[in-house]
């Protein structure tokens, strides 16, 4: 009885199993099918766009590989992707096909700018006819990389809501191919804050311009830290300083090292790294990142704009390497003696000795060791429109009449 009763035990189960399988051989066969009819529907659209467009239209691009070069589909018109306002609603979501039209191909003589997985291009009036005025064209290729792809969305979903005067504006987007997305941005013809402090600009950049840059990216930076929620935005650089071809308006850049979300001072990251000479100590022993990492950030960019020098890879007393960051060397200096003879020689006589020691001073504070010991960027923004208001306030009439007489 009890081995009748294992048989048949047995025998159920095989028939269980049996079942199970064919009716999983019925679904994959199933889904098969519906795949198979999706990708020819997916092929007769593209086959009827390549009719209405001629020659122009073109397959998608091969993963990490830039397409032939080939005639190329018209965007939708200008107005609708560039917004009047900074108040109005959402960027217009792109096809990867109008990215590449933007981009030209994504022709190398666009290539304005490189990043460690992003290519900046240059979109203008004379690739695409429709786009006016000019726009970057920010492609991310991720590649199987998902710290790229956190960084990608991380900034695409902070530039959607973000509404701010100096932060750059969004004004497209792509977001739905598999190895890359693209952000589409307002494009500032003078370069970054690094070139014209820098990259032998001729001539540098006026003291008073350098005083307004600084006091609007400090303004931005306090938008940032007193959102709802806070943003951390994790690489403060002069290289994340965008400026107008006059040097007057910055726009603050490239928020994918962001962390946001928390009501806390500080929350631990994964991502946030910053930039060499300006990555504050206190993270690099702890991990923690905070609001009072980008004031440190903040400090070194105060220092930059006042000697000249850059943050990181400065020559040596010899004129070759190992002169080390720009606040090992500077900061206990300035510390005890202000910054006399410390102003960048390339100003002369040009610049308020006054405001230099006292911006000086609070980049001092800003550099302090310990987080708890800096100020907020709201006090900072507050301290440099006190201190350098003459400079400010010269700028913002240079600011006036340029456009006035534009």
């Amino acid at each position: 009885m009890d081995v009748a009763m294992a048989l048949a035990v047995l025998f159920f189960c095989l028939l269980l199993l049996s079942s199970a399988a064919i009716t999983f051989l019925l679904l994959r066969h199933c889904l098969s099918g519906l795949r198979r009819r999706h990708r020819a529907a997916a092929a007769a659209d593209v086959d009827a766009e390549a009719a209405e467009g001629g020659a122009g239209a073109r397959q998608l691009m091969p993963p990490c590989s830039p397409p032939p070069q080939q005639e190329l589909p018209l965007l939708r018109p200008a107005a609708k992707l560039v917004p009047s306002t900074k108040e109005e609603g959402e960027p217009w979501k792109l096809t990867w096909r109008e990215v590449e039209a933007l981009t030209g191909g994504f022709d190398e003589a666009a290539v304005v700018g490189r990043g460690g997985s992003s290519t900046v291009y240059l979109a203008s009036s004379c690739r695409v006819a429709v786009v006016s005025p000019p726009v970057a064209v920010k492609v991310h290729r991720w590649c199987g990389g998902e710290r790229w792809l956190r960084a990608f969305r991380q900034e695409l979903d902070l530039l959607r809501r973000l509404r701010h005067p100096h932060i750059v504006s969004l004004l497209a987007y792509s977001d739905d191919h598999e190895e890359g997305g693209a952000l589409v941005l307002e494009y500032l013809s003078g370069g970054t804050l690094a070139d014209r402090l820098h990259g032998g600009a001729s001539p540098p950049l006026p003291w008073r311009h350098r005083m307004r840059v600084v006091h609007d990216v400090a303004g931005a930076l306090e938008h940032l830290h007193d959102g709802a929620p806070p943003v951390v935005h994790g690489d403060v650089s002069a290289s994340n300083v965008l400026l107008d071809g006059r040097g007057l308006g910055a726009r603050l850049c490239d928020l994918g090292s962001a962390c946001e979300g928390f009501s806390a001072a500080v929350a631990p990251t994964r991502a946030a790294v910053g930039s060499p000479g300006y990555v504050d100590p206190f993270f690099l022993r702890t991990g923690i990142v905070s609001k009072k990492s980008d004031v440190y950030s903040f400090g070194v960019l105060l220092l930059e704009a006042i000697t000249g020098s850059p943050a990181a890879g400065i020559p040596g007393p010899d004129g070759g390497a190992g002169g080390g960051n720009l606040t090992a060397r500077l900061l206990p200096r300035v510390r005890t003696e202000g910054v006399d003879g410390l102003a960048d020689r390339r100003l002369g006589d040009d610049y308020d000795a006054a405001e230099a020691g006292d911006v000086a001073r609070i980049a001092v504070e800003c550099l302090a060791a310990q987080p708890g010991l800096r100020p907020t960027m709201a006090q900072v923004r507050a301290a440099i429109a006190e201190k350098a208001a003459t400079s400010i306030s010269i700028a913002h009439h240079d600011l006036h009449d340029a456009s006035d007489s534009t």
